[in-house]
């Protein structure tokens, strides 16, 4: 499918069709500017799910460096956010590890962030599409209880509202920060960083626009270490200092005596948008979006010879023992990424009531390098011989035409289609200069592509004055197509493949007194696999190996049951949830063959059950005081694994027994506020047996971290904060170490 031509035709065939403005809603914020929240899809959260809003003025009160920090507080859900600058930033939320990108869904005004070419640790959406000064609000939705989204909502969808401009604004900020990082290996130290930003935007007529750009320079800490292995030629051996014994978290021996990633990161990213109300009905909105990326991940060893020199491989004498330090261990790497962001909506109403939208995206990998060097080159790089992966063409496409409105007093109708493509296009060729062109022979390459083409009809049907029904159901068809996976001097094809499924959903809402709701949502959701899941593998004796391109979709039955009761200063809810998973797709080895075979494969069950509740009030106890709080339990377990017995009644990795934050915020003087929040993971494991029990470097740990941040408005357009994440400096891993504490100083002008 192309989708942009064909999604332009729609767009053109609905303007000469007639009507509608777009819907702006306002939003109580503390910017001097007017703005307004571009919302054209609110429709679309008017979902019968459990839905949490964070708003323009909240993400003012936190520390925040890139669009994926809005969710830093959101109930039972968390970003697997390791540095500032991390472009895999995966969300997790009530049945989804952070290995489990295409279980979530992320749209910026309507255009999907998403990157469904793949599941795992490099699937994050494209935060750095949405800046946070354009951000108005966020819509948080839980479960798949919409026919309007697709089965990757099976676990959250992410809707970002952006502002457009009512009047002639402008904006400059920028940030600093530092981060005092440390571990027990010796790669301690500070690592600092900065950004600006700049916005200009106006109001003209018909015609809104607003140019943003910004800046990020940034280095991480360490994101892995190097590890050696007992044995070797004691004979060879040269005895060091620096290494550090330790165990895996399974517990086996290792000596770590290197640092690897230890990344500086440079990102530039800009945005267009242009708003034009067309006629008095219709309103339309273009963007354009570019996020370029430039990586360089250092390595640096931790041991010295006996002259002080320091050692990079080879056989080393450490603690007693001979240990053999493998080649690449302390190979560094490289990226360069330009991503290009195109999307055009019209929205608007008839007269009799009925709103319709249109919007068509395309998202393109332009160009995205990622190189590797075959041999340790510590400290700067020399650019030796290496590898070049290049995945330039890769991208997705979608179209969505919706429409909702009443029928009758009783009825509002939502109907609409929707179409994507993912193509994914991946080659890994040798390179005489890593951080060059890849000028060698190839090595490998893979890629194919899948389409969805789904209808969707939902109707909610208030039968009686405290009482409504939600009725839904989305029939879906899905194809995966030109699957190709090669080596340096052989290719062979995968066979296509189609299937079409109906996912219904329905709900049941209960005004049973004055300000209380109680809500009886079940959905099913089918995921499909991925590009990347289907076409991966590798090439042995003229065959693919290591793959299954029959792998089965996702699907889950899910069911929520929601208390809400709104108060006079805010809102309470608990909610019972639970989901039944067949044929969920991980990374794991099949024990049940020899030998035995490691590759994605389908799980036939598992199940995510919960209780969680939120709490949220303003002007508690003192003026100007507000606070939110949330709590979950989570107990996910896999029920049923018959290629990895081992797993069975086992807690489903990534997914932690529970989860809490707390947000307070006191504006306790005109121009100050200060905030506290406190976010919570619980126990989780790394591994499907739950063999990981040591919480070293590879482990996913439990973790309490405090933040802070006071903002001081100083002068009219002027705004000055200081904060601080990670307060207590707590070490905690996500296999990779997240950040140590970081300190935040920003300056801010608005016109």
């Amino acid at each position: 499918m192309n989708a942009i031509p064909f999604g332009l035709c729609a767009l053109a065939a609905a303007v000469v069709a007639g009507p509608s403005p777009a819907a702006d809603v306002p939003l109580q914020t503390t910017t001097l500017t007017p703005v307004s929240v571009h919302a054209s899809d609110t429709m679309v959260t008017e979902t019968p799910s459990v839905q949490v809003r964070v708003t323009r003025q909240k993400l003012q009160q936190q520390n925040v460096t890139e669009s994926a920090d809005a969710l830093k507080y959101a109930p039972n859900m968390m970003v697997r956010k390791r540095y500032i600058g991390d472009p895999n930033a995966v969300i997790s939320g009530r049945n989804a590890g952070t290995l489990q990108s295409a279980r979530s869904l992320v749209y910026a005004d309507g255009l999907l962030l998403s990157n469904l070419m793949t599941n795992g640790w490099d699937g994050a959406p494209r935060w750095g599409m949405v800046a946070p000064q354009e951000v108005g609000a966020v819509d948080i939705l839980y479960g798949p209880y919409s026919a309007l989204y697709p089965g990757n909502s099976l676990g959250s969808t992410v809707l970002i509202h952006t502002v457009l401009p009512q009047r002639l604004t402008a904006s400059v900020s920028t940030q600093f920060f530092s981060q005092d990082y440390h571990d027990a290996y010796g790669a301690g130290g500070h690592y600092n960083g900065h950004q600006a930003a700049a916005t200009l935007g106006n109001r003209q007529g018909r015609w809104s626009w607003l140019l943003e750009y910004s800046r990020l320079d940034n280095r991480g800490q360490p994101m892995q270490y190097a590890t050696a292995r007992a044995g070797g030629d004691p004979a060879l051996a040269v005895p060091v200092t620096g290494a550090t014994a330790d165990r895996n978290p399974n517990g086996s021996a290792r000596l770590v005596y290197g640092a690897n990633s230890i990344e500086h990161t440079v990102q530039d990213q800009a945005k267009l948008k242009v708003g034009v109300d067309l006629s008095e009905h219709v309103a339309a909105l273009f963007t354009v979006g570019w996020w370029h990326n430039r990586a360089e991940d250092f390595t640096r060893s931790l041991i010295r010879d006996g002259h002080g020199n320091l050692v990079n491989g080879g056989v080393i004498s450490a603690g007693g023992q001979t240990w053999t330090l493998p080649a690449s261990g302390l190979a560094p790497s490289s990226a360069s990424d330009t991503h290009m962001l195109y999307g055009v909506e019209l929205n608007g109403h008839l007269d009799n009531g009925w709103r319709w939208t249109a919007v068509a995206s395309h998202y393109d990998f332009l160009r995205s390098l990622a190189g590797s060097a075959n041999n340790a080159e510590p400290g700067r790089p020399v650019n030796g011989p290496g590898t070049v992966a290049n995945k330039a063409g890769s991208g997705w496409d979608t179209l969505d035409l919706r429409s909702s409105g009443p029928i009758g007093d009783r009825h509002m109708l939502y109907a609409g289609i929707h179409a994507d493509r993912y193509v994914l296009d991946s080659q890994l060729r040798n390179a005489s200069h890593w951080l060059g062109d890849a000028d060698g022979a190839r090595v490998s390459a893979f890629g194919g592509r899948s389409q969805t083409r789904a209808l969707y009809l939902q109707d909610v049907w208030s039968f009686a004055d405290a009482w409504a029904l939600t009725l839904g159901g989305r029939l879906e068809q899905w194809r995966a197509y030109d699957g190709l996976r090669g080596n340096g001097n052989t290719t062979l094809r995968y066979a296509d493949r189609q299937r079409t499924d109906f996912s219904p959903k329905a709900a049941l809402s209960w005004d049973f007194a004055e300000d209380w709701e109680l809500r009886l949502a079940h959905g099913k959701a089918v995921r499909y696999p991925t590009v990347n899941e289907l076409f991966q593998g590798s090439l042995s004796a003229n065959a693919i190996v290591n793959n299954n391109p029959d792998l089965r979709p996702e699907i889950d039955e899910s069911t929520d049951l929601t208390l809400n009761r709104h108060l006079e200063n805010g809102h309470w809810r608990i909610s019972l949830y639970q989901d039944r998973i067949a044929d969920s797709l991980y990374s794991q080895t099949d024990i049940t063959v020899t030998p035995t075979v490691t590759s994605v494969q389908n799980i036939d069950r598992m199940r995510s059950r919960g209780l969680e509740g939120e709490i949220t009030l303003t002007d508690l106890w003192l003026d100007g005081l507000d606070v939110q709080a949330s709590v979950a339990f989570n107990h996910a377990r896999t029920l049923d694994d018959s290629q990895y017995p081992l797993a069975n009644g086992k807690v489903f990795p990534r997914i932690p027994k529970i989860r809490a934050s707390v947000f307070a915020d006191y504006r306790f003087a005109p121009q100050w506020d200060a905030s506290l929040g406190i976010r919570h993971s619980g126990r989780q494991y790394g591994t499907l047996d739950n063999s990981d029990h040591i919480d070293s470097y590879g482990a996913v740990s439990r973790f309490t971290v405090a933040d802070a941040r006071l903002r001081w408005s100083f002068a009219p357009g002027w705004t000055a904060a200081l904060g601080v994440d990670n307060l207590t400096n707590e070490r905690y891993w996500v296999y990779h170490p997240y950040a140590g504490r970081t300190w935040f100083g920003e300056l801010r002008w608005e016109l």
